[in-house]
């Protein structure tokens, strides 16, 4: 369960830094709801498992099918902890905003 929840934390990682220019994104154009902000992200994640499901880059996934996640299992945390991660940053820039 352990190399799981690490597995997916390593692959999160590649995606980190483009979530968090959707944050700044989000504040900038004024839509710091968190509703539209978790509606966007759930959008987005959704449009990225279609993406990797129909191409080549499925074959990365074989990595994660061996440790016994699926792939909606992958993203179905994936966005879970991008949720949380995405709440607790416009809670914070939102008090100082």
């Amino acid at each position: 369960m352990i190399n799981q929840l690490f597995a997916i934390l390593y692959y999160y990682r590649t995606f980190a830094l483009w979530s968090f220019g959707i944050n700044i994104l989000l504040l900038i154009t004024g839509s710091s709801n968190i509703i539209v902000a978790l509606l966007t992200k759930l959008f987005l994640v959704i449009l990225l498992f279609y993406l990797v499901s129909e191409t080549d880059a499925k074959q990365k996934l074989t990595f994660f099918k061996n440790l016994g996640i699926s792939d909606f299992k992958l993203f179905s945390i994936l966005y879970f902890i991008d949720a949380i991660l995405t709440i607790t940053f416009l809670s914070i820039i939102n008090q100082f905003i």
